[in-house]
């Protein structure tokens, strides 16, 4: 982060830059990294009402009073709530697709960087393929044929492994 970028920064997102920057350096380091003195770092930080607590190393924001802070907290619930009111349709359609469909995750193995990769040509059905392409397209435009077709083969895997009997 440079002098210019801080300095422009608003206070909250100021804060929440340097509490990162405080898992790996103390103030007067990050005051270094910055370019500015540590004094000015020091009360540019207070802006907003930001204080810092030294046993946790961590700015957080001054509440004055009782009322403050719940005022604070009612701000934040409204704001959250507001955010749910917009975006309720979209978590409607989430919560309907999950439960008519369950949740598609890819297996680790499928996209690991360790993996080998290997072409090879199998026959199918043609329609069946088809089929599985248009299904692909539609509901996971996102991800590749050949990573579902691999999870395919995984699930298939789990589903009709012979169970064994032993005690």
């Amino acid at each position: 982060m440079d002098k210019h970028t801080f300095l422009t920064m608003p206070p909250t997102k100021r804060v929440q830059e340097v509490n990162k920057l405080l898992q790996k350096y103390d103030l007067k380091e990050i005051s270094k990294i910055i370019g500015i003195p540590s004094s000015t770092f020091s009360r540019l930080m207070r802006e907003g009402d930001y204080m810092y607590h030294k046993a946790d190393k961590q700015y957080y924001p001054f509440v004055r009073s009782e009322e403050e802070r719940i005022s604070q907290s009612t701000i934040e619930q409204t704001d959250e709530l507001a955010f749910l009111k917009r975006h309720f349709r979209t978590f409607k359609k989430i919560v309907l697709l999950y439960e008519e469909q369950g949740l598609l995750t890819l297996d680790k193995r499928i996209y690991s960087k360790d993996a080998n990769y290997v072409n090879k040509s199998i026959r199918m059905n043609s329609e069946i393929y088809e089929s599985f392409s248009k299904f692909c397209d539609e509901y996971y435009p996102h991800l590749k044929l050949q990573d579902l077709i691999a999870q395919a083969l995984i699930d298939a895997m789990k589903r009709y492994k012979p169970q064994t009997n032993e005690s």
